[in-house]
């Protein structure tokens, strides 16, 4: 494992968990190697993928050295996955991206060294906007964050997802490895775990620029999260909140945190459509980390699942 203080300076790792997309992901490489800043490595981690996703990116790219394959012992999931690249990249800066998106400005991350270059201060990271693209209708649809410029970081994370929107994922996003709080004790690291350990410590600025392409298809991980994906979600969101409140970062940490599980165990309900015993693991989970709150939230996420339990009935009437 390289440290923090190990990492190459002016390097970008490129950290891209596969599985199963042993065709899409030349997609996502190619995007990477079209990039004018060249000084980069792509560190695909494969899942355990049984199709020929080996045999394809070996066919490929076994020209390009700055394209590194690795493979999982087991099948982990891609948070874990994520994880085990990081642990093999030796860049001072950070990409993660998933093998189902690309890059479309050649020049972004070009812009993102400029931007960290001649800031008159230390930044988390550089990020920009991106287009998404509706896989079974191909309509293209320009996702524009209400947040551009420099950022400050305390703001932003009071109001992440709620008042400021999050980028769709991590690709258009350049993080400094070093200004990530505490990444390496996280051990299954996801999209707004990353933002927001990011946003702990240090501004951030977003650019005005369009720079890539997230794909939306029916095997999107984040439409069909699996219960042990989201307990791990909330926990990892209550560990941020315990540094938020040790370290006074926010002035109403108990709120922030209350706004952050509402977000995630809502989506689950909504969207996951869970069964009721992972429903009822849901709100014991609820039970045991939220205090106060617990009612609250208990309350309102029991009529999510009410609503949502209607909703599949009237389907199956139909």
């Amino acid at each position: 494992m390289v440290t923090l203080n190990e990492r190459e300076q002016g390097l970008i790792s490129i950290i891209m968990p596969t599985y199963k997309r042993g065709e899409m992901i030349i997609e996502a490489i190619d995007s990477v190697l079209m990039q004018t800043y060249m000084n980069f490595e792509v560190i695909v981690v494969d899942d355990c993928s049984p199709d020929n996703t080996k045999e394809i990116l070996e066919k490929q790219y076994g020209y390009e050295p700055r394209v590194k394959y690795y493979r999982n012992e087991k099948n982990s999931g891609a948070g874990v996955t994520r994880k085990n690249g990081y642990l093999r990249s030796k860049g001072q800066f950070l990409i993660f991206m998933d093998d189902d998106d690309y890059l479309t400005d050649e020049y972004f991350f070009e812009k993102a060294m400029k931007v960290f270059k001649t800031s008159q201060e230390e930044l988390s990271f550089v990020s920009a906007n991106s287009v998404i693209k509706y896989e079974n209708t191909g309509e293209m649809q320009s996702k524009v964050l209400n947040v551009k410029n420099r950022v400050d970081n305390k703001e932003y994370l009071k109001g992440f997802q709620t008042k400021y929107m999050k980028p769709n994922s991590t690709f258009t996003t350049v993080f400094q490895a070093k200004y990530i709080k505490n990444i390496d004790s996280v051990e299954m690291l996801n999209d707004s775990s990353i933002y927001m350990r990011a946003l702990l410590t240090k501004p951030a600025y977003i650019l005005d620029d369009s720079v890539g392409v997230y794909r939306v298809h029916d095997k999107n991980i984040t439409f069909n999260l699996k219960l042990s994906f989201l307990l791990e979600n909330l926990q990892e969101k209550k560990n941020i909140y315990d540094i938020i409140k040790q370290e006074a970062i926010l002035d109403t940490p108990e709120e922030w945190l209350y706004e952050q599980i509402m977000l995630t165990a809502d989506y689950y309900v909504s969207y996951s459509k869970p069964m009721q015993e992972e429903f009822d693991t849901l709100i014991q989970w609820c039970k045991e980390n939220m205090g106060e709150d617990s009612d609250r939230l208990i309350k309102q996420l029991t009529s999510k699942y009410t609503i949502s339990k209607q909703e599949k009935e009237r389907k199956k009437i139909d």
